[in-house]
């Protein structure tokens, strides 16, 4: 079962990638791996440079339409097992940079159980660290995106808006009916629930982990899709992402 304590402890690790999302230039990328590169080595082989790959190869944003609703921020990051791992991978390796006196205690074998943990509780997996590759609840190797029975979304919103207060503050009481995943069929699915909403307005930032339950006994949502939008609507105008399911991995 899925909790809100369960999924609150990458937040942190998000969050700061959140930061990186907005601030790292163009650049990052030159001469390095891109996120095909990075996902098919083993996560305990990961560098801070291939984690963050892999979260920003995954996360999208409206940071780039200024048009159709300004002032209004948002960035997705979809828990995929890579994701999940990129961020605990990269929470281990800062590890002794984060406290003082200077003490390694994030062992290898911590990091191990602690990643174990955290694909189970938030992508349904576990690795199998003698071939380093994802297995699915049902023993079998992950190959496609069918085989994971749930996704989290880490969900930031910001609003940077100055106007009445009908457009300036949006309703956000009601987010459960007014964010959804689409399929490749035009199939809708909304959240099972969505935690950490503080307000019924945007008034600043909300960070949300937001839980779509895929599988339905035998059928899943994503069957026969190459990609997923994931839609809120209650702005201007609808913010919608579109995920390519190549990277759900």
């Amino acid at each position: 079962m899925i909790t809100r304590t369960a999924i609150s402890g990458p937040a942190n690790g998000a969050a700061l990638i959140l930061f990186l999302m907005t601030t790292v230039s163009g650049c990052f990328y030159v001469g390095r791996d891109d996120f095909d590169d990075v996902v098919v080595k083993p996560p305990d082989s990961w560098d801070t440079r291939d984690c963050i790959t892999v979260i920003l190869g995954a996360a999208v944003s409206n940071y780039a339409d200024n048009i159709h609703n300004p002032g209004i921020r948002i960035v997705a990051i979809p828990f995929y097992p890579s994701v999940v791992a990129a961020i605990e991978r990269r929470e281990h390796l800062l590890g002794p940079l984060q406290y003082q006196p200077f003490t390694y205690e994030h062992t290898d074998r911590r990091f191990r159980q602690r990643l174990d943990s955290m694909l189970a509780i938030e992508a349904g997996v576990y690795l199998d660290w003698r071939t380093e590759k994802f297995v699915d609840v049902r023993g079998n190797y992950l190959r496609s995106p069918t085989q994971l029975d749930f996704l989290l979304f880490y969900l930031s919103m910001a609003n940077e808006q100055i106007g009445p207060w009908n457009t300036a503050e949006p309703d956000i009481s009601d987010l459960e009916n007014r964010i959804f995943l689409i399929n490749g069929a035009g199939d809708t699915l909304h959240p099972k629930y969505i935690a950490g909403r503080r307000n019924d307005r945007l008034v600043g930032e909300e960070t949300l982990h937001i839980a779509f339950i895929l599988r339905n006994g035998d059928s899943h949502f994503l069957a026969g899709s190459h990609e997923m939008k994931l839609e809120i609507d209650g702005f201007t105008e609808p913010v919608v992402f579109t995920f390519p399911l190549s990277r759900m991995r």
